[in-house]
């Protein structure tokens, strides 16, 4: 875009990550067609084998590698949510592998957050949804399902570490009520949000190598407290620890494992002071499913049937939170080449494998939702996901299909490599992205359990709230998708949980923008087809989540 802006990136000097106003630049034309390109990848949904690359996956046996996992919040991918960085294309896209079908099994914060740690899906974890019942940070979570997570086995293989940023939408909540604050285990440093995304006026808890927790209140000090410039403070903490620690003792070396998770662009939107309004006059993304036809939301679930049209008010409001989000993605931006550039000075940089993706993405105004996530949308599902680090391919984009539920049994395989001790298996459901030895993944569960008061979603006041509705949750809103991606199929199968028995299937090969409910128009062939194997995941455990689909083409299976 010719208005597009970069910031002047300053050199920091000193431990400490402080705001320095900058003076904003055009972007070179080159970063924008390779940005742009990147941001439509997503379009070219059929599968395109001939300008896919492959993984390259050459780890040496002796040597393990650090392991960076840099995560934000809600961050998308279709919407131009990595438009503005072009740090974070320099540094890890440009050298690294950019997967363009990542997704997420289950679109909202906390449930998403438990998949990525344990590499389940959430009906085996289980955390269904944002809240203390669904399990988000509830006692079947702490007893059970958080002592078997990537960061336990890591520890137990002997690697160092660390955790900063948000966790669990609900963890610590009790620390208020004068409960205690608990450590989540395998992590020896740890610098936890309590509860979700903020950026002032929130608590942390701390612990450094087994010390007794404690907790920290922050302000609204743009200076002390901006939240995401503590966590990179603390990122780099840790790793100028480790070099400390390690430099001039090669045989002593044991690598890390460190967990970045910003708050960021997770609401309420809150840009560095530096900057604000930095990209004032731009707006959001007006796609063909902004501000839907009536005809079309009338053919989805009960909960976007109720979306009133976008008036000229929202507009300004849903472009006010697109800019407030670039905004605050300019930090991350800033913290990404911060991290890259101080490993590539102490010289453990080529032996570090960094990740970066989001927990869900958004929507700005698609499908009249105002902003938020919890649909079975691509909006909501798809998310930036790029590996940079040893055994990954450079500037290389590979249309191999990655989820969150990925992660876990990835980091497993790193940090377990030539490791000879006993292993904790913590029974993913995922695959590794690392060396995988399975045929390509061709489809996946998504999953979302609402929160609301029965029977109708929002209580008293069903059917309708009065006043237009443009983004909320209800206890129908509680589905169960089979989404299948193949050379010969592109397409999305929901069943809701509801008392209506709601099903929506998009060709996403003619209906990109998910317009066209076309489940009426299946044959019979077909919605059994589609119901069996969505049976299947629902229930599916380990392995069986991503085994081989044979019988993949149910266009060619029912003529």
């Amino acid at each position: 875009k010719s208005d597009s802006l970069a910031m002047d990136l300053d050199r920091l000097g000193g431990d400490v990550f402080q705001h320095r106003v900058r003076r904003p630049r055009p972007r070179c034309r080159q970063t924008q067609k390779r940005m742009i390109r990147w941001r439509w990848t997503w379009i070219a949904l059929a599968w395109t084998c001939a300008s896919t690359a492959s993984v390259v996956h050459v780890l040496g046996a002796d040597e393990r590698p650090n392991i960076l996992l840099l995560l934000t919040d809600d961050q998308d991918l279709i919407l131009g949510g990595t438009d503005q960085m072009p740090n974070l294309q320099k540094y890890l896209a440009d050298e690294g592998t950019f997967f363009s079908n990542a997704f997420v099994h289950t679109p909202i914060c906390c449930p998403s957050r438990a998949s990525i740690l344990t590499g389940k899906y959430i009906h085996n974890i289980p955390v269904v949804n944002n809240s203390l019942s669904g399990n988000c940070y509830g006692d079947e979570w702490i007893g059970a399902a958080e002592h078997q997570t990537f960061a336990t086995v890591a520890a137990q293989s002997g690697y160092l570490t660390s955790y900063a940023g948000k966790y669990l939408n609900r963890y610590g909540k009790g620390i208020h009520k004068g409960g205690a604050a608990q450590i989540p285990p395998g992590w020896g440093r740890w610098f936890g949000l309590v509860g979700n995304s903020r950026y002032y006026n929130y608590t942390i808890v701390r612990s450094d190598h087994g010390a007794p927790p404690t907790t920290i209140r922050h302000g609204d000090d743009p200076t002390a407290d901006y939240l995401p410039d503590l966590l990179i403070n603390r990122t780099m903490e840790v790793l100028r620890s480790h070099h400390s620690s390690t430099a001039g003792h090669p045989h002593t070396r044991r690598p890390f494992l460190h967990v970045l998770a910003w708050p960021t662009p997770h609401g309420p939107f809150t840009p560095a002071p530096q900057y604000a309004d930095v990209f004032a006059g731009q707006t959001a993304h007006r796609t063909p499913n902004f501000n839907a036809p009536w005809t079309a939301n009338q053919q989805k679930h009960w909960l976007v049937r109720q979306m009133a049209e976008i008036d000229g008010a929202t507009e300004e409001l849903i472009d006010g939170c697109y800019r407030s989000r670039l905004e605050a993605l300019l930090s991350v931006d800033d913290h990404v080449q911060t991290i890259v550039e101080y490993l590539a000075s102490v010289g453990t940089l080529e032996n570090t494998v960094i990740v970066y993706t989001s927990d869900n993405g958004f929507q700005l105004g698609q499908h009249r939702i105002k902003g938020d996530k919890r649909q079975p949308y691509e909006h909501d599902i798809r998310v930036p996901f790029i590996v940079r680090g040893p055994g990954f391919a450079k500037g290389v984009t590979t249309d191999e299909i990655v989820l969150n539920v990925d992660l876990a049994p990835s980091i497993v395989e790193l940090v377990t490599k030539g490791y000879q001790g006993e292993i904790q298996d913590i029974a993913a459901d995922g695959a590794s992205f690392v060396s995988p030895t399975a045929k390509q993944r061709k489809e996946f569960l998504v999953s979302y359990h609402g929160e609301g008061i029965s029977p109708c979603g929002w209580g008293k006041g069903c059917p309708r709230q009065p006043g237009p509705v443009h983004g909320a949750d209800a206890w129908n809103n509680t589905y169960h998708c089979l989404r299948t991606l193949s050379r010969s199929e592109n397409s999305m199968y929901c069943e809701f949980d509801d008392d209506e028995d709601f099903v929506e299937y998009y060709d996403l090969m003619t209906d990109p923008w998910q317009l066209r409910n076309a489940h009426r128009q299946l044959g019979p062939c077909r919605k059994d087809h589609y119901a069996r194997r969505l049976a299947g995941l629902r229930t599916c455990k380990g392995a069986s989540c991503h085994r081989e689909v044979t019988l993949d083409d149910p266009v060619v299976l029912c003529q």
